[in-house]
Order: structure tokens, then sequence, then C-alpha cells
């Protein structure tokens, strides 16, 4: 026999506190690290600069 909606444990905000509690915390700890990434990557120099240019001393014309 399946399940129905009234007997599931989260419908209609049936869940324990404890379980809203966690995932209040992974969302906000997903958001903090987001944000985290976010700001290292905005401030990191990376040089674009593939091959850089020798003097040869060849002409080219």
């Amino acid at each position: 026999m399946e399940p129905t909606l009234d007997n599931i444990e989260d419908y209609k905000s049936k869940g324990s506190t404890e379980k809203r509690l966690t995932i209040w915390i992974v969302i906000l700890s997903g958001l903090l690290l987001g944000s985290i990434y976010g700001i290292i990557s905005a401030n990191t120099n990376v040089s674009d600069t593939l091959v850089t240019k020798e003097q040869t001393g060849i002409i080219k014309y």
C-alpha cells in the first residue's frame, strides 16, 4: 500500500524542528561557500598571456 500525503512526515509542515534547522543550515552554508568562492574568484588576477615573445634577431618583412 502506498502512503498518502497525510501520512508523509513533511506534508503541511509536520516535519520536526531539527529537520527544518538542518535544511536551513545546508542552504545557508551553500550560500556562504558560494559567496566566498565568488569573492575570491573576482579578486584573483590571472594572466591571460599564453606565450611570451622572445627576441630572436630574425627580421620578418
